[in-house]
């Protein structure tokens, strides 16, 4: 009896015959979904001169940036390059425009060209998806502005939608995402679907989105990737300052809140030499003219550097870290005000004796809005359904 077999054999070489392989490679063109933008576009790594725009398409493309100074006049164009060669064959796209003018808003068009065929002198280019909006660059001299500062959101979606539906808009010229607002990013459809999807609904194409790295977003597959979604001034790592309205912000990164040694990691941490280096940084970050100058000083750290139960600084050493090693350059240089999150309770520390500055702790399920005058920082605590769970102490201006 003779049997037959799914595969031929030439000089050596099996060539295997799959039906459903060769159903899938046939497979007609009008079935696949449309060419879209998937996720954004949000504004990132604001400042008086330029801003940054990220999206998603949901097939590889080439993208540029069309803007101007009214919808109807988007006569410049800013793309991606590196060494010559602009940004293609990706699905991830993100481009800076520079050569803006402070506290001045400037429409915009995203439009991101599929590519069909890349190859050596010969691309192949499919259709063109494009979304507009506009947005306002950072002003150094602005004399009033606010900005809301949301934390520990952990994937939780619902709390975090409702929380930014009771916000209310009306002079907000940032957003600060205070750490842990993922649940270890393990894949970029959590990221957007849990974080910047509703931003993105809410404010994030018009109102810049502040990423301050928490420690649960470093773990995760894509955590030593995530500055790749969230690019900021510093370019290579999640501390840097910047500065709006009379205030300067300094974003400082504690990384994750136990021992590099910690079973946990697996071996695979090493914040010891990062802290270390940021360490100086901080240094000479606080004996800037911008630090040193500014009306307000505000650093937004997600861990606190204060312990709610002494047994717990044996195996979560952050906050204690933080106290010994950042808090007297702050203290000395004249920090104003602290905001942090991680402990998943709301909190209001006045200054003490190991810190010259107040702190305030966001909670899991609160917003805290900062509203900035040139007398003032008058910070109003809300939860998610935008009722007012406090009023913290204001702010005044050093003399």
């Amino acid at each position: 009896m003779t049997r037959t077999y799914p595969f031929l054999c030439v000089l050596g070489v099996v060539f295997f015959h799959s039906p459903a392989v060769r159903a899938a490679d046939t497979a007609s063109p009008t079935t696949q979904p449309a060419l879209q933008i998937v996720g954004g576009p949000y504004l990132q790594a604001p400042s008086p001169t330029s801003m940054t725009l990220v999206w998603t398409t949901n097939r590889k493309c080439t993208s540029k940036v069309e803007y101007g100074a009214s919808a109807d006049d988007l006569s410049q164009v800013a793309i991606s390059a590196r060494h010559g060669l602009i940004d293609a064959n990706t699905t991830l796209h993100k481009i800076t425009v520079s050569g803006l003018r402070p506290g001045t808003t400037y429409h915009y068009r995203v439009m991101s060209t599929e590519i069909v065929e890349f190859r050596p002198y010969r691309v192949k280019y499919g259709g063109t998806v494009e979304k507009r909006g506009e947005f306002t660059t950072l002003d150094t001299d602005k004399e009033r502005f606010s900005f809301c500062v949301l934390n520990d959101r952990h994937d939780r979606v619902p709390a975090l939608r409702q929380a930014l539906g009771s916000i209310q808009w009306q002079g907000v010229d940032m957003v600060v995402g205070l750490g842990d607002m993922m649940n270890d990013p393990m894949s970029e459809e959590q990221i957007f679907r849990n974080f910047i999807n509703p931003c993105t609904e809410f404010f994030a194409g018009r109102i810049p989105l502040i990423m301050v790295r928490g420690n649960h977003e470093t773990r995760g597959l894509l955590a030593r990737s995530l500055i790749d979604y969230f690019p900021n001034p510093s370019g290579r790592h999640f501390y840097y300052s910047f500065d709006h309205g009379g205030v300067h912000f300094v974003v400082l990164d504690c990384g994750e809140d136990k021992s590099d040694t910690s079973p946990e990691y697996s071996g695979l941490a090493a914040f010891e030499n990062y802290l270390q280096e940021q360490t100086r940084w901080l240094e000479e970050e606080l004996r800037s003219s911008a630090f040193r100058n500014a009306r307000f000083r505000v650093c937004l750290v997600h861990i606190p550097p204060v312990s709610y139960r002494e047994e717990d600084d044996a195996k979560f050493i952050r906050p204690g870290w933080i106290r010994k090693n950042w808090n007297p350059m702050l203290n000395q240089a004249g920090l104003d005000l602290m905001i942090s999150g991680h402990t998943h309770r709301y909190a209001e520390f006045p200054p003490d004796e190991t810190r010259a500055f107040p702190l305030v702790v966001g909670g899991t399920n609160t917003v805290i809005r900062v509203d900035v005058s040139p007398e003032k920082l008058q910070l109003t605590t809300f939860k998610d359904d935008g009722s007012v769970l406090s009023r913290p102490p204001e702010v005044p201006r050093r003399k």
